[in-house]
């Protein structure tokens, strides 16, 4: 019998906790998985007379109310979904993706707040710990109404494309999705916008020139998507902050899921030249599936950029004659 999927939830015991495990809980029925819900301590700073190097020794102490999930806990076990729960000391954008590997999960699901205080709400660390996973993640709204999510069944799904790996990875994991939920497919891609204000001729002339560039994007994303399906799928060009052409495209589609395929960057990258992530994820109504791509920052490799190479092969008359 083949082993349950195992999906990973890191809890934080935020006010909104329940309804994110209660979301969690009914992905995991819905795909036969085995929940794991995943307390990071922060780590004990030693005392004054404490010897540093038995830091590590220090038992692990749970500092949360887990008794608020019992509600959630406790039927869901009776209908046969097993859920686990463990506390570990440390970083979470270390502990968690080390966890990750070692219980062979396949999800992280994860609130939109998560690791941050109350009253400064934001996706920091779900940012960080999207880009550092092994695996996807899937990140939950504060407020989760959306029965999409409950079910695993979307209506319309849309996706960021720039034309990198993290693109590709991103166009066959929705159309595979779209395939399965009979879906709805957007993808988006935003075109630099000019800063410089132009009037009269010249005026005229960027807008007839971001129009052909439009039109040659579109024309390039439809050529990413398989022939062979059999879904919807749109395209949709535009110009600004790549963020707000994402959550904007969403919100007239009505779309319930956003996929995003995201390249390894560091903190101080991000804080120089922005992240469109995190702006994503920080304002994001619905969903957002993250998909970690090691390689995803090198551009989309086209067939014509490679050289395929026909191996060469010794003839039967030269290899008898060397066997002899």
């Amino acid at each position: 019998m083949p082993k349950s999927p195992i999906f990973v939830m890191p809890v934080d015991f935020a006010p909104e906790m329940e309804a994110t495990v209660s979301a969690a809980v009914a992905l995991a029925k819905h795909c036969s998985a085995e929940l794991h819900l995943l307390e990071v301590v922060a780590p004990r700073a030693p005392l004054f007379l404490d010897d540093k190097r038995n830091t590590r020794s220090h038992p692990v102490m749970t500092k949360g109310d887990w008794s608020r999930l019992v509600d959630l806990v406790r039927p869901a076990e009776e209908g046969r979904l097993r859920i686990r729960a463990f506390a570990y000391r440390g970083d979470p954008t270390e502990i968690v993706p080390a966890y990750l590997l070692l219980a062979k999960s396949t999800l992280l699901v994860i609130g939109q707040h998560y690791g941050t205080a109350p009253w400064r709400r934001s996706a920091r660390f779900v940012s960080t710990l999207s880009r550092v996973a092994p695996i996807p993640v899937l990140v939950l709204p504060r407020r989760q109404t959306s029965g999409a999510t409950r079910s695993f069944s979307f209506r319309h799904i849309v996706s960021a494309v720039d034309f990198t790996i993290a693109s590709a990875v991103t166009v066959r994991t929705v159309v595979d999705l779209s395939r399965r939920s009979g879906a709805k497919l957007t993808l988006v891609h935003a075109l630099n916008d000019p800063q410089i204000t132009y009037s009269g001729g010249e005026a005229v002339k960027v807008a007839r020139n971001l129009q052909a560039q439009a039109a040659a994007v579109g024309a390039r994303l439809r050529k990413k998507v398989p022939a062979d399906i059999r879904i919807r799928v749109d395209e949709h060009v535009t110009t600004g902050d790549p963020h707000r052409a994402i959550l904007g495209v969403a919100s007239k589609v009505d779309a319930d899921l956003i996929v995003m395929g995201v390249a390894p960057r560091s903190r101080f990258d991000e804080v120089l030249a922005g992240s469109t992530l995190r702006n994503v994820l920080r304002r994001a109504t619905i969903p957002v599936l993250v998909l970690p791509v090691p390689a995803g920052a090198h551009k989309w490799l086209e067939q014509s950029d490679g050289l395929e190479i026909t191996i060469p092969q010794k003839s039967t008359g030269r290899l008898r004659r060397e066997l002899t």
